[in-house]
């Protein structure tokens, strides 16, 4: 299981996580003794409660929940956010503030909730139970004056379960009425609906409970404190003793070592596959099953580089690295380690082929040609010393064999001897990293020169920057033969398909994940997958590529690790017979079932706009709408898209109609600053999108009116030019009027 875990050091508010929900709008939030975290993969939001000594009145909205020491939280079937407290009862979020509520005096601890159909919310506290009408506030205690009770359940005929240090109760005619524990036991820390029956964990044991038969199953799990079930039904369980187990079946259990001794506290899985843990000391954790399988043998070494990889015909592996040698791995998954080095090798192999007769061939760095045969290696020829060596077969005891910048038509007997070899002179000068047969004849060449098909020894077709490509530095190769399109991958040029002697380029601005690409498999579905530098790109619909293509990447997060794929060479990647796939990473090698990936496109991101700032101050927005102040100098606009699993492959693009003259894209920056924003009625627009998805359907909006002053309205400007020039021509007149007057007056 790879894990990432979450500490202060990243803006949880204590490194301890009480309890953990996903909300209906994707965010995760976090319940701690040093306050409410709200998390959207890529920060937290801090929402905290009034401080100890702040003795105000808490009537109307507030910006955080009663206490910072938080138990409990759950959503309710109109979004709004409960949250139970240690010290200060129980408040509510709702349009956006939290409202407290004066259950028990607002002082009791809130330990469960839970809602029923009629909207009623049975609450858990260390005074009793009680049932609340959320609309009239009016409160329904039972067994008020106990120590109390922390697990809340409902039945499938709608009984509510109550659990606690006192026992196990079911709700009946207003009273708690006790339902016996096995073998006499008490306290129960777990509590679950499961089917149509109860997951119950006592001090002792883990069971299922059925209220309709009273009857008790034991499943075998010692000492059980919190557990949860996952998408395909079965249940994770943390143990007081440090294990989480994972059922396998009934009455099944497997241990997850590699989180043994957390700490947990809550368990929890949100709408990406993740399982998030909270610990008492040790952060909030995400935990994702491993999409790849690693492969490593003793005595490799930390810097062993994979180089390339292809199977042996009969359910084993051949592994060539840089610079351990070669390595043989059975189908049991045992390793062994065959010597190819001799006199001046050092064991570096370039490159790896398996002829017809079930012989292997491999190419070295320092420029040999070794032949393996029943495990023994034959040195076989010699080209450039220091100079890897790319082979590929041809034909029956044929091969191509690249040396530098010259290929080789090399022709063997059944020993394997050279008996002769022709260098190809339309080839000279490239550095040739792939060869595939061309549906149209002959062979394409892939490499440092661009792409180019190769009939007898003579160049009837070449792809270079001139005809199109991205770049010249080709890598990669796939033909798809039913639509007669050729892909190529490039060395930081990304993807180019060619077809109807047109290119498309595709890289990471128009929706590839990855811009170097170093081996195109295809898998059984007809989807691609492309090793590069950040790790493996999925193509789901290739043939649907238009002027953007969908892509999602695997990396470091999916158990990739390290990420990049050791390319440059003829076999870095591999589909073996069982269709499987294998990479040669930087670091040992990689393999995945493209069966464990279902056909899903890239998740669909959804924008939000957090928060808006107008002259740095923050403003309450009334719906989706904001009117500015007159004179107001800047806004300042904050806003995210939920990504618990890969956040920083979220990109974003905005424009404010009126102003922005298109999409402005903004990668990975989730603000935007306008200086100043004209008069008049706009529309601000935000969208996500994950790296190599499609952009979001809907985008979040807000629209900002910046009413002009009336001062300043055309019609008053108008209005007072006119008047100007009316009081500016009326003067004139007057004062030439005067003028003419005095020249009439009589002299004296």
């Amino acid at each position: 299981m790879g894990a990432r875990a979450f500490t202060s050091d990243d803006g949880l508010p204590q490194s301890g996580a009480n309890t953990v929900v996903q909300t209906r709008d994707g965010y995760l939030w976090v319940g701690t003794f040093g306050g409410l975290a709200r998390f959207d993969g890529l920060a937290f939001t801090i929402f905290r409660g009034k401080p100890a000594f702040d003795t105000s009145a808490s009537e109307g909205p507030q910006a955080g929940p009663a206490s910072d020491r938080i138990l409990a939280l759950y959503e309710d079937d109109r979004d709004w956010l409960w949250v139970g407290t240690q010290d200060a009862g129980l408040s509510v979020r709702r349009q956006g503030a939290f409202h407290h509520l004066p259950v028990c005096g607002g002082s009791c601890q809130i330990n469960d909730i839970l809602q029923t159909p009629d909207r009623t919310l049975w609450i858990a506290t260390s005074v009793g139970v009680l049932n609340l009408d959320p609309e009239l506030g009016r409160e329904t205690w039972i067994g008020r004056g106990s120590i109390g009770y922390a697990r809340l359940a409902r039945d499938t005929q709608g009984r509510i379960h109550v659990a606690g240090n006192e026992g196990f109760f079911v709700v009946a005619d207003g009273r708690l009425r006790p339902i016996p524990l096995p073998d006499g036991e008490r306290r129960v820390p777990v509590l679950k609906t499961s089917g149509s029956g109860l997951l119950v964990g006592t001090e002792r044991a883990l069971y299922r409970y059925d209220p309709a038969l009273d009857r008790w199953q034991l499943l075998g799990v010692a000492g059980p404190k919190a557990a949860v079930k996952d998408a395909d039904g079965r249940w994770w369980v943390a143990t007081i003793s440090g294990q989480l187990l994972r059922e396998t079946g009934p009455g099944q259990w497997r241990d997850v070592p590699e989180l043994f001794g957390l700490g947990i506290t809550s368990l929890a899985w949100d709408n990406e596959g993740n399982l998030w843990i909270g610990s008492g000391g040790k952060g909030l954790l995400r935990v994702r099953k491993p999409l790849f399988g690693l492969v490593s043998a003793p005595g490799w070494g930390m810097n062993m580089a994979g180089r390339a990889v292809i199977d042996d015909g009969r359910g084993g592996m051949w592994l060539g690295s840089a610079c351990a040698g070669l390595w043989h791995r059975a189908p049991d998954g045992g390793m062994q380690r065959y010597p190819i080095q001799s006199g001046q090798g050092n064991g570096c192999v370039a490159s790896l082929v398996l002829d017809r007769e079930g012989a292997l061939w491999v190419g070295t760095v320092e420029g040999r040609l070794i032949r393996v045969v029943d495990g023994k290696a034959k040195p076989v020829g010699a080209w450039s010393i220091g100079n890897a060596i790319n082979v590929w077969q041809r034909g029956d005891r044929r091969f191509l064999v690249s040396s530098e910048r010259s290929m080789f038509d090399v022709r063997t007997d059944g020993e394997g001897r050279i008996v002769g070899q022709q260098r190809i002179a339309a080839l000279e000068g490239m550095n040739v990293n792939n060869i595939i047969p061309a549906a149209r004849g002959g062979d394409w060449f892939a490499g440092d020169r661009g792409v180019w098909r190769v009939v007898d020894n003579r160049i009837v077709e070449r792809w270079t920057p001139r005809e199109g490509l991205s770049s010249r530095f080709a890598r990669a190769l796939y033909e798809d033969k039913e639509t007669a399109t050729l892909w190529v991958g490039l060395y930081g040029g990304g993807l180019n398909r060619i077809r109807n002697g047109q290119v498309s380029r595709y890289d990471s601005r128009n929706g590839l994940f990855d811009d170097t690409v170093s081996c195109i498999l295809r898998d059984e579905r007809g989807r691609l997958w492309l090793g590069g530098n950040r790790g493996v790109t999925l193509l789901p619909a290739p043939r649907r590529a238009a002027a953007e293509i969908e892509s999602i990447g695997y990396t470091t997060s999916d158990g990739l690790t390290p990420s990049e794929i050791n390319g440059g060479y003829s076999t870095p990647c591999h589909r073996d017979t069982q269709g499987r796939l294998w990479f040669s990473l930087v670091e040992g090698f990689a393999v995945l079932d493209p069966a464990d990936f279902p056909d899903v496109p890239p998740a669909l991101l959804t924008p939000r706009i957090e928060q808006v700032m107008v002259d740095g101050r923050m403003q309450r927005i009334a719906g989706s709408s904001l009117t500015l102040e007159p004179y107001a100098r800047s806004l300042e606009i904050h806003y995210t898209a939920i990504n618990l699993s890969r956040p920083r492959e979220t990109h974003f693009r905005f424009r404010l109609l009126g102003f922005d003259p298109g999409w402005v894209d903004a990668g990975q920056n989730r603000s935007i600053l306008y200086p100043s924003i004209p008069w008049g009625d706009h529309l601000f627009e935000v969208q996500a999108r994950t790296q190599g998805g499609r952009w979001s359907t809907v985008s979040a909006d807000l629209r900002v009116l910046n009413p002009q002053p009336w001062y300043l309205r055309p019609w008053i400007l108008i209005l007072a030019t006119s008047l100007s020039l009316l009081a500016l021509v009326g003067g004139t007149q007057f004062g030439a009027s005067q003028i003419g007057r005095g020249r009439e007056e009589p002299a004296d």
